[in-house]
This record gives structure tokens, C-alpha cells and sequence, in this order.
């Protein structure tokens, strides 16, 4: 009798439920058009959708049917749609080649999913580098019954902007992965290190082989705040309680933000509920959102200002009374490019905390079970529908008091409103995942293998799954998991806060841990753009889980499993030198040519005389950033040899080869650069092949130029050898 009655119960409730249930229909049309987002120039390679930049906002009521149209009239791509920090079907997470099939040109997709949660979320293309060129829109999903009182909301959608093609930038990036500093203005050198007083901490970093902080890769021409520089948000009269969601759909860009001259109350954190907050600024990373509490106090009008993290810009949307006088946010100082790596240092910068990162790494398991409590969240916690809490946690606008409020809000100081640990019965099984790369080739990748080399994580379904990510890298990195949500073990305990996208700050380690009651196949990768392209990604598949035939399929031509060749050259001609350097390179392998000329006449700088021409043909296999083997052919003083050695980067970041040839004859040489200011280098390169010139003493070669360059792309200046002097130009391509 019991059992009967819960069936019907059950079937009631179901059945209501269905029939409160509604279908929300959209229909997203993808195009091609021109626009001029910098106020500097009209592009041609935008993608827009339904006309706009960014995607028009969809909005839902946790429990809808949602039904998403995706239309792709782009005429010479695919395109894809994911849709960031949903819980849904895997099939319907949007990844081309992984758990969707792409939308080729002419063609739609219908994404059919339940809406299971509340909050702020977002949505943006998984193909190529689409998201940097237009394609991202936010989601507005509210509760059955608002627990939140407040009269209006705005949505905030944060980007960055560049009038060169986001193809060409990813090339630019494979070239040197130092391309844009010219642009930026954020080239570290010896003159600017005196002038800071940080000689010593410039020389440390360079002989750790680090180089220095670096905030962002790309220089940009804009940075926008819902596709505009600066815009009249919203109106708010005096009184008025607005919610603002706030979403950093950059390709590449952190931002710290603030609004007008006094400290936000922080609500949620990638659409969960957080403990109310007050911050002056709030850190946000790639992928992430916060939603914030402002009553505005006056017939004032507030500026709300999102600026890079690299200092290079900012975007401005304004709340209040446009008629009112203005309140700026404060003005944000360049970040310090000498600053040394210090824990201290980098809580300073505002970077979080990294010592929270150490010492969860340094608590056993026994220890963090000690702390969680799980006597009545259910086995399905992890699960928003379930986690939430909003019943039984109605959120009230209590927070510190203003003299209380943070500098900066990073995810380090938050805490859920409700516990979030798992039991400690509950099986476990950790995966640790070094965040690694190259700077100077521009490389990503984890534990040492890109995503072509190390597809997939497995994993077991109800296993409470631990994420270690140690971060061996000068670069914030915010590391996305799809289909989940994951506690990120900080100083809160039991109470850490629930997200989908984690900042894991340099040369720091962040541990999160969630439930596998999500079965499918999911992506986990950094969300800056071009880390993600370059290598730093992978697949977590649930070992119960297997994809249809057709994904399958899909699956055998995975673009993820491309190590894709970049292009490299330069070419140098001065009245006593001249050189062709020219490289193609995938992540490990690495072809390259070069022919030297040099002038014999010593002094004369004569053109008659004869000029000495030497040639290398190399192939490289890298290991590692500072170590590579290399072989291949040199001719040299008319004779032609084959070599074999080894290349590795030294303290002070001295390049190093050691060739032997098939006769037995070595050969050594040594690269170093030294910046002297923003614009002035010297490149030191020094060969010595002992016993193997046919004049004694020319064992020993050297090239010395002084150059001054105005861009990456070309230098000019002067030139010494070990017999001359002259002056020519240099060319990047």
C-alpha cells in the first residue's frame, strides 16, 4: 500500500510539474558582416549573431523546456554553440567533434535541453577561434520563486576587441609569443628595471629562466562592455536596488572591476549562490560571472568600469541618472611588469591566494574528510536542481560593513552560502594536472602533453573526483570544466563555494573536486582562447559512458587531434652581414633553414671581396621549454657535414648548442638578447668550431648588433662581427 501510494505521488507530481513546465523557443542566425567595434576601422572577418555583437540574451525560468534554433549562415566556416556552465545532456553541450556534430555552412542545429538551475551563465562558439571574433551571448535563467529583491537588472557582457583577424593573432602568437608587447608597451628591459629599482629582481628572473609576469597575450584595439566602449547601462532613480550579471566573455583578457567610489555587494559567482560580499574590485578570469547588489544612493550617475588586466584599457557602462552629475571609478595604476614572484607579491597584485593553493595541497585526505559533513544534502548534491539551497537558503542582503569590504574579490575569499563537502565514505580518485607551456613558442599544454598527444581523462561514475592544478607558468590560466560544477577547495571548508571556471594564478595550485553523476563525454580546458588552440585542453570521459555512432564518427575527425605547422622568418641584411632564418614548427617538431654571409674584407667593407657563406638545415625535437635535440646538415667553408647535438636554454636565458658532425668536429654556440629599453636590443651570438678554420685564430666567430626597433616586424642599426663593422636592417615575417 505504501509503495502505491508513492507511485501515485510520484506520478502527480510528475505530471504537475510537466504541465507548469513551458517550452522557450530561440532561433540564433550566425552571419558574416562588417563592423567597426574600435572606433579605429571597419572589419570584414566579424561573425554576428541575429545581427549584434554580442548575441542577443536568452532568458529562462528554471524548469523550461529550452529549445535553441542555431542557424549557421556563415559562407565559409562551421559553427558551433556551447552553452557555458548549462547542465545538460552531453550531446547537447555543444563541442564540435567531442559531443555535437558541427554546423556547416547552410545548415542548423536544434539543441533540445531541460532547464535545471538558476542563475548567470553565458554562450559562445566552440569552433576555431569564433568567440574572439563575435560569437558570445549571456543566459538569464531566474528562479521558480525570486528569493532576491531588487527592481531592475542589467546584464553586462565583457569582451575584448581586436580589428586583426583572430587567425592571423593565433599565427602572430606560434611566431613569438612576445609579438604584441610592442603594441601593448609592455616590454621588460634593463633601463626600465633600473629606473623601478628591481634590477635584482629582473636579473632573478631571468636566470630562473622565467622572464616576467606576463598578464595577457594579445594586444587589443578595444575593450567592450555589451559591444560598446563606453554606454548609458540602465536608469536608476535614487533608491532603486539593480542587479547587475556581470560575464567576461573575452577571448583573452582578465578585468578588474568596480563601481563608482564605493565598495559592490557580490551575490553569485558563476550562477550560484554566494555568501553576500563587499568588495571595492572584483577580479573576474575568462568564462566567469558575478552578479552584484547596487542601490543607487542619488541622483547621481555611476560608472561601472571593467579594465584589463594588463592595463591596456578599459570599457565604461554607466547606472543611475544620465542627467546627474558623474561618478568615475577609481583610475587603475599599469600593473608593476617588474614586480617580483613572491607569494606576497602576487596577493598584493591582487592574483589571489596562492598560499590557500599550497596548503590544500599539503591536506591529506584524511584531513579534508575530517571537515565535511554531508548528513542530509543527498547523493546528489553536486547537482544544481539539487545543491542550490534557494528554499531552504533565502539570500538576504546582509554584508560587512563598508570599513570591512575587500580591496579585491578573487575566488580565494568566497564561500557558498551552504556546505557544499561530499561524505567521506564516498569513493575517491585524484588527478593531478601540471599546467605547463612555452612563452616564447607559444605552446600550452598539461603534464607535458598537448591535447593531441593526451586526449582523455577517465573516470568513474559516482566517484568524487580532485583536481589538482599545479600551475608551472608566469600566466593566469582559468581552467573550465564542462557539464559540471566543482568546489574549489579554499579557506571556506566545508563551505567552498561551487563554480564551472576556476582562476589558477602563476606558479600557484588550486585543487577542486566534484561528483561524477554527470555521464558523458566533457571538455576541461584553460579558457584563454589561444591556450586552448595552442594545446591546453582535455577530454574527461566517464568510463560507463559511450557516444552514439554518430558522434562517433564525428569523433575520428576531431580538430583537437591536429598539431597544426606555424610559419616563421626573418631576414637581415647589413653591409658586413646578412642572414635568412626561416622555421615551421608544430608543438614538438620543428624544421628550420638559415644562410649566413659575412664580409671577409675586414674593415674595407668592401663588396668586392668574396663573402663567406654558411648554411644549417636543422630538424629539432623539443622536450621540454629549455631542452631539444637537433640534427641535420651545415655547410661551412665549402664543406658539407652532417650534425647531430643538443640545444638547451641556460640561467639568464642564454641560448646553447652543441653540434658534433659525422667527422668528429664540434661545434658550439651561444645567443643571448639583451633589451636595453623598450626599443633597443642588443643580440650577442657567438660560434666556436676549434680546429676547423682554415686561419688560425678564426675558431672563434661573433656577431654583435645594437638595434633600434620601433615594431616587432623590423629593426634597424649597427652591427660588429669578429672582422667588421657595418649597418643594415632587420625584417620579422
Amino acid at each position: 500500500m505504501k509503495f502505491l501510494i508513492s507511485l501515485i505521488s510520484f506520478t502527480v507530481i510528475s505530471t504537475t510539474q510537466s504541465a507548469w513546465a513551458k517550452t522557450v523557443h530561440y532561433e540564433l542566425v550566425a552571419t558574416k558582416t562588417p563592423i567597426n567595434l574600435s572606433g579605429k576601422k571597419t572589419v570584414d572577418f566579424a561573425l554576428q549573431v541575429n545581427g549584434g555583437i554580442p548575441a542577443p540574451t536568452l532568458e529562462f525560468t528554471e524548469g523550461d523546456d529550452a529549445v535553441l534554433v542555431v542557424r549557421n549562415e556563415i559562407p565559409d566556416d562551421e559553427l558551433s554553440i556551447h552553452w557555458h556552465g548549462i547542465l545538460l545532456p552531453p550531446e547537447m553541450d555543444g563541442v564540435p567533434y567531442v559531443n555535437t556534430p558541427p554546423i556547416r555552412p547552410g545548415e542548423s542545429f536544434t539543441f533540445r535541453f531541460k532547464v535545471r538551475q538558476n542563475g548567470t551563465y553565458w554562450y559562445h562558439s566552440h569552433t576555431n577561434v569564433q568567440e574572439q571574433k563575435g560569437v558570445y551571448g549571456a543566459i538569464v535563467i531566474h528562479p521558480k520563486t525570486e528569493r532576491i529583491r531588487y527592481d531592475k537588472e542589467a546584464v553586462l557582457v565583457l569582451s575584448d576587441w581586436s580589428d586583426e583577424n583572430a587567425t592571423d593573432i593565433l599565427k602572430n602568437l606560434r611566431k613569438d609569443g612576445d609579438y604584441y608587447q610592442y603594441k601593448k608597451g609592455t616590454i621588460r628591459s634593463w633601463f626600465g628595471a633600473i629606473s623601478s629599482g628591481a634590477l635584482g629582481t629582473y636579473l632573478a628572473s631571468e636566470w630562473t629562466r622565467m622572464g616576467g609576469m606576463d598578464f595577457s597575450d594579445v594586444g587589443y584595439d578595444a575593450f567592450l562592455i555589451n559591444g560598446k566602449r563606453d554606454s548609458q547601462l540602465i536608469t536608476a532613480h535614487p533608491g532603486e536596488k539593480v542587479r547587475l550579471r556581470v560575464i567576461n566573455a573575452a577571448a583573452s583578457s582578465y578585468f578588474t572591476f568596480a563601481l563608482g567610489e564605493m565598495p559592490t555587494t557580490i551575490i553569485s559567482a558563476d550562477g550560484q549562490d554566494i555568501k553576500p560580499t563587499k568588495a571595492s574590485e572584483v577580479l573576474i578570469g575568462m568564462a566567469e560571472t558575478y552578479d552584484i547588489l547596487f542601490t543607487v544612493p542619488d541622483h547621481k550617475n555611476y560608472e561601472f568600469r571593467a579594465t584589463a588586466q594588463d592595463g591596456t584599457g578599459h570599457a565604461s557602462a554607466w547606472i543611475g541618472m544620465p542627467s546627474g552629475s558623474k561618478i568615475f571609478a577609481p583610475d587603475k595604476p599599469a600593473p608593476d611588469l617588474y614586480a617580483s614572484m613572491d607569494h606576497s607579491a602576487m596577493s598584493s597584485m591582487g592574483h589571489g591566494d596562492s598560499h590557500a593553493g599550497h596548503n590544500m595541497m599539503k591536506m591529506n585526505h584524511a584531513g579534508m574528510d575530517h571537515e565535511m559533513n554531508h548528513s542530509d544534502r543527498g547523493d546528489h548534491q553536486m547537482k544544481v536542481m539539487d545543491h542550490s539551497g534557494h528554499a531552504m537558503h533565502p539570500m538576504q542582503d546582509k554584508t560587512q560593513t563598508e570599513a570591512s569590504a575587500l580591496n579585491l574579490l578573487t575566488v580565494s575569499q568566497i564561500r557558498s552560502p551552504h556546505q557544499t563537502s561530499f561524505p567521506s565514505s564516498s569513493p575517491r580518485h585524484d588527478v593531478k594536472l601540471v599546467l605547463g607551456g612555452d612563452m616564447d613558442r607559444y605552446i600550452w599544454h598539461i603534464n607535458g602533453k598537448a591535447i593531441h598527444e593526451d586526449r582523455t581523462i577517465e573516470i568513474k561514475e559516482n566517484d568524487i573526483i580532485r583536481f589538482t592544478f599545479v600551475n608551472e607558468t608566469m600566466m593566469h590560466h582559468p581552467m573550465h570544466l564542462h557539464g559540471h560544477f566543482f568546489r574549489v577547495l579554499n579557506s571556506s571548508g566545508d563551505y567552498s563555494p561551487l563554480k564551472h571556471t576556476v582562476d589558477v594564478t602563476p606558479m600557484a595550485t588550486q585543487v577542486i573536486e566534484f561528483k561524477a553523476d554527470e555521464p558523458g563525454e566533457w571538455m576541461l580546458h584553460c579558457h584563454n582562447l589561444y591556450h586552448l588552440k595552442t594545446g591546453m585542453a582535455r577530454v574527461v570521459k566517464y568510463s560507463s559512458f559511450t557516444p552514439s555512432s554518430e558522434i562517433q564518427k564525428w569523433q575520428k575527425q576531431d580538430p583537437h587531434d591536429h598539431d597544426h605547422w606555424y610559419f616563421y622568418g626573418t631576414a637581415e641584411a647589413a653591409t658586413n652581414h646578412g642572414q635568412v632564418f626561416l622555421r615551421t614548427s608544430q608543438t614538438w617538431n620543428q624544421f628550420e633553414a638559415r644562410v649566413e654571409g659575412r664580409n671577409t674584407a675586414g674593415t674595407n667593407l668592401s663588396f668586392k671581396e668574396p663573402w663567406e657563406v654558411e648554411s644549417d638545415l636543422f630538424y629539432r625535437r623539443w622536450f621540454s621549454r629549455c631542452l631539444n635535440l637537433v640534427g641535420g646538415g651545415t655547410v661551412f667553408d665549402e664543406t658539407i657535414s652532417a650534425n647531430v647535438g643538443v640545444s638547451y636554454l641556460l640561467p639568464l636565458l642564454i641560448e646553447s648548442q652543441i653540434l658534433v658532425s659525422h667527422r668528429g668536429k664540434f661545434r658550439l654556440d651561444l645567443e643571448k638578447r639583451f633589451q636595453w629599453t623598450s626599443h633597443v636590443f642588443t643580440d650577442v651570438d657567438f660560434t666556436w668550431r676549434p680546429n676547423q678554420a682554415r686561419e688560425l685564430g678564426d675558431d672563434l666567430e661573433f656577431e654583435i648588433s645594437l638595434m633600434y626597433a620601433p615594431s616587432w616586424s623590423w629593426s634597424a642599426g649597427l652591427m660588429l662581427t669578429d672582422n667588421s663593422f657595418g649597418a643594415g636592417a632587420q625584417i620579422q615575417f
